[in-house]
């Protein structure tokens, strides 16, 4: 059962906005990528072996089957169809006790509601792709240093933290062992940060069958050309803010039914970008992060989520998931929308 109390529902988002705001800086510069291996490390071998135990984790309170030959874009526009807008959790939906872009936080989530899950893509030294949005070590787990200078093995001997400073049993599961958790049970968007070829993570996600439930993140029309070139088959979100983004990424033969909009983080609705973006009939996404989800901390008032959503927005990206949820519960009936648009 959903909780009630919008007190407990806020409380946690917004003892962890700080460290969320704090967070979102990303490294620029020349990075020197080494080598892929090729091989799957014992680490890496024994935590994929650990997901697949069927008792370790709860299962989606709606599971995400894909329909055979449709991906995640179809699904978003099946749900359009029913004027009906999904959340995406940030980082998978973090609360006190369950860490971000850890499959345990993945799980506990879609146990309470069908949601997208948003996670964020590093690179070990070995080549490994695993879970991590920042590139040290230090706010999210009991190490030190940067993701890139350790092994998938050494990663795998930390602990992650959660938002509150409590560590966790919890460790950073690699991207394919994400990949084989989440098929036949969740939607997923890999936010690929600038030290992960693009290339890398399309192709992770064709090696793991994963087309069908996975949207590959990118931020620039440049990487979603880079990773359309990989496969034609990848569903690709990507910036449209401007007529200028759409007119690109077409001229460049980009398949528009294998794109996701996203129309950026703003303080206020956008209809003027989300009416440009419809009349391509490609899916929606807007960020509620930071500024909508502080004001509806700090007013309680939730009704700007039906606004949104009202505006046409499919995806709703917010940090404060079972609040905006539970808003747009007065509006739709999400867990019918979801069961008709995936294979229930």
């Amino acid at each position: 059962m959903l909780l009630q109390d919008p007190a407990r529902l806020l409380m946690p988002a917004l003892l962890a906005l700080p460290l969320l705001i704090a967070a979102c800086g990303e490294p620029v510069g020349e990075i020197e990528m080494p080598e892929p291996s090729g091989e799957v490390s014992e680490a890496e071998q024994r935590l994929a072996d650990a997901v697949r135990e069927p008792a370790a984790l709860p299962e989606p309170l709606v599971a995400a089957r894909v329909p055979e030959g449709q991906h995640t874009s179809d699904v978003l526009r099946c749900l359009r169809g029913r004027d009906t807008a999904i959340i995406s959790a940030h980082r998978g939906g973090v609360e006190e006790g369950f860490p971000e872009n850890a499959i345990e936080t993945f799980a506990n989530t879609l146990a309470r509601g069908p949601m997208i899950l948003e996670m964020d893509l590093r690179r070990t030294s070995d080549g490994v792709i695993v879970m991590m949005h920042d590139e040290t070590l230090e706010r999210t787990t009991t190490g030190g240093g940067n993701v890139s200078d350790l092994t998938f093995a050494e990663l795998s001997a930390l602990q992650l933290v959660d938002n509150e400073g409590t560590t966790t049993a919890f460790r950073a599961p690699s991207l394919a062992e994400v990949l084989n958790w989440a098929r036949g049970r969740a939607l997923v968007q890999l936010d690929v940060k600038r030290t992960v070829p693009v290339e890398e993570v399309v192709a992770a996600v064709v090696a793991n069958d994963a087309l069908s439930y996975a949207a590959v993140i990118t931020y620039s029309v440049e990487d979603a050309i880079r990773a359309a070139q990989a496969d034609e088959n990848v569903v690709i979100s990507i910036q449209i803010t401007e007529q200028e983004h759409l007119d690109a990424l077409l001229a460049a033969g980009i398949d528009p039914a294998r794109l996701m909009a996203w129309t950026g983080v703003h303080r206020e609705p956008r209809p003027d970008i989300w009416d440009m973006v419809a009349a391509a009939d490609i899916p929606i996404a807007f960020g509620a992060l930071w500024y909508i989800d502080r004001d509806v901390m700090e007013s309680g008032d939730v009704s700007i989520f039906q606004d949104i959503a009202d505006g046409g927005v499919t995806v709703i990206a917010t940090d404060i998931h079972w609040t905006a949820y539970e808003a747009l519960e007065e509006r739709q009936d999400t867990v019918a929308a979801f069961r008709a648009c995936t294979a229930q």
